[in-house]
């Protein structure tokens, strides 16, 4: 009986049987929509009306995101959510990793800084962004819109002293 090299090493198709092919452009119309009242783009129920009109869109609307969405309940009711996007812990991690590939010499001082929270509202909206377009080219010139549902709870776990929020820029 001779050894088997990698015999018991899981295979891709175990681990990972998603299929990235299934990602689809979704064509939203957003116009006018800050203009609208929210149920009117709204069907998760969890969604608020945002500043500009490519920010109000629903969960459900976006079909990478629509697939995750566990018995047709809001992205954020999904158990996945909580742990990766709202957990502390994780987010500490996704801080660690962010300043590791980081090619600034001021890592030490990036290291040692308090964390506002408008730079864990950035943390929380990369690691959403990451999860639901995780086979998505993301980057400068590549942008995604944020769910408002999503939004809104990153924003109020991380809150703004004055209450004035960047939104989306392209």
């Amino acid at each position: 009986m001779s050894i088997i090299p990698y015999n018991f090493e899981p295979l891709v198709t175990d681990i990972d049987n998603y299929d990235y092919m299934e990602y689809e452009e979704t064509v939203v119309s957003y116009k006018d929509r800050s203009k609208l009242i929210v149920t009117d783009w709204c069907s998760c129920g969890k969604c608020e009306k945002q500043i500009n009109d490519r920010e109000c869109v629903c969960c459900f609307e976006l079909a990478n995101i629509f697939k995750m969405c566990t018995n047709n309940a809001c992205i954020m009711e999904n158990t996945l959510f909580s742990k990766i996007i709202l957990d502390e812990d994780i987010l500490k991690i996704t801080r660690q990793y962010m300043i590791s590939k980081t090619k600034k010499k001021t890592k030490k001082s990036l290291q040692s800084a308090t964390m506002e929270n408008k730079a864990w509202r950035y943390i929380c909206y990369k690691q959403f962004t990451l999860w639901v377009n995780s086979w998505m080219a993301i980057g400068k010139g590549n942008r995604v819109v944020i769910p408002s549902c999503v939004v809104k709870i990153i924003r109020e776990r991380y809150p703004e002293e004055n209450g004035l929020y960047v939104g989306f820029q392209n």
